[in-house]
């Protein structure tokens, strides 16, 4: 069929995306989530390759009467076969229906409704440029679909909750279908802590429509079984996943842009995570992500990208440790110091063009951490939890790293026994007690 034939279909997929935006503009916002997704979150797990499905941009809002509003802008690149990259959007709508059968047991079903594009919308030019912000590549690849795509997109996600007191166990299936691009089913079972925290595993089957070759890398990342988590806060929104038999990670960060405006029921901490961005001394940057209860401490380094730009050779490195940390000022102090002990298992992932695999290595780690609390911890509250910074220096030690040898000249500055590390971390503290409002 000719360009020309699609074009009453495409109006008419346009004409609905318009429906949309008018039925949702009049009411108001309770939530507006704005945030972004990459593969290079990975925990320390996953393998980073910065290929398929690499990059998105989301926002997604709820409105007072339960509607819900999504943008997703996605990037997909495919550097190892036919060298080519795509961008999708998509605008859905849904509505939740909630039903109670029983006082403990909660059902709900969203269908949902959308607009769905594929092909250049520019995402090249934000990867790179999000690339040159990191010090990494640019990654310049032509379009896989010289024109827009435009198609409809449904589909509908159901969930049945047992509730027992914090705890939450669940079990969720959730189906999306593009007829004229992609359809997959998701089927989940996960526990929750008062919404705060999701864990759960699942399975994901897809099934592909259009055929062309560039879907069969993203298709592959992203099928079959996988582990996820989910972390919300009235102001922060992230999500973790992982699919153990291809080694794909995905991670995404929001921030609700609305949750200012909630009152203050913090008044106590019943448990804090800690999220930074640390630096060592060969320039490296790494991440962290840790929860805290009691003193007691559970924590991921890790690091991730090519070890040195323009290299063939990507590192992917986690470190993931138990200790304690003991502060001795009270809560209200404007400068609060901590000192924190570590010991864990930390990995050593080294590949070669994106995908051969030539150093994949655990060995158990040591540290010792001392931080500078910046302001008082309640200084900063937005709904039932408090936020305040906190400065860091690290000092890693690696047991029998010098086995680890690579034909990589920057393998040596990456590999060593020591490892010195300073940043930046952001801690929230939760008050599990005064309810949420998400």
């Amino acid at each position: 069929m000719s360009m020309h034939g699609h074009r009453p279909k495409r109006h008419a997929i346009i004409g609905m995306a318009v429906i949309m935006l008018s039925i949702a503009l009049p009411l108001t916002a309770t939530n507006l989530v704005i945030g972004t997704g990459n593969d290079w979150v990975t925990m320390g797990f996953g393998n980073n390759e910065d290929d398929g499905h690499s990059f998105s941009v989301y926002g997604a809002a709820r409105f007072d009467n339960g509607l819900m509003l999504s943008i997703d802008l996605d990037g997909y690149t495919d550097q190892q076969t036919i060298h080519k990259r795509y961008s999708t959007l998509s605008l859905a709508l849904s509505y939740p229906f909630s039903f109670q059968p029983w006082p403990h047991v909660a059902l709900s079903l969203s269908p949902t409704v959308g607009v769905h594009l594929a092909g250049n919308l520019g995402l090249e030019g934000l990867q790179n440029l999000l690339h040159r912000i990191l010090g990494r590549d640019a990654v310049v690849l032509p379009e896989a679909y010289e024109e827009l795509k435009v198609m409809a997109l449904m589909g509908a996600d159901a969930h049945a909750v047992v509730s027992l007191g914090f705890h939450r166990l669940g079990v969720g299936v959730t189906a999306s279908s593009i007829p004229l691009w992609k359809s997959r089913i998701d089927l989940s079972l996960f526990w929750q802590l008062k919404e705060l925290f999701t864990f759960g595993v699942g399975y994901r089957a897809p099934f592909v429509h259009d055929d062309h070759p560039v879907h069969g890398l993203d298709q592959g990342q992203d099928n079959g079984f996988y582990l996820f988590s989910i972390y919300q806060t009235p102001l922060l929104h992230t999500a973790w996943a992982i699919w153990p038999g291809t080694g794909f990670s995905w991670g995404s960060f929001g921030i609700d842009v609305l949750s200012f405006g909630q009152p203050k029921r913090f008044a106590h901490a019943d448990l804090s995570t800690v999220s930074g961005i640390y630096y060592d001394t060969e320039g490296y940057q790494s991440r962290v992500s840790a929860l805290l209860y009691r003193g007691f401490l559970l924590q991921v380094h890790y690091s991730n990208g090519p070890t040195a730009q323009g290299s063939i050779y990507r590192r992917n490195i986690g470190m993931w440790s138990l200790g304690w940390q003991w502060e001795p000022f009270d809560d209200q102090a404007l400068l609060r110091p901590s000192l924190s002990l570590l010991a864990g298992l930390k990995r050593y992932n080294l590949t070669m063009n994106l995908s051969q695999v030539l150093i994949d290595e655990v060995r158990p780690a040591i540290g010792i951490e001392a931080g500078l609390g910046l302001g008082r911890k309640n200084g900063w509250i937005v709904g039932n939890s408090a936020y305040h910074f906190r400065l860091g220096v690290a000092l890693h030690y690696t047991f029998a790293v010098s086995s680890l040898t690579a034909p990589d000249p920057q393998w040596d500055r990456i590999a060593r026994p020591w490892t010195l590390i300073f940043g930046l971390a952001l801690q929230i503290d939760h008050d599990l007690g005064a309810g949420a409002q998400y």
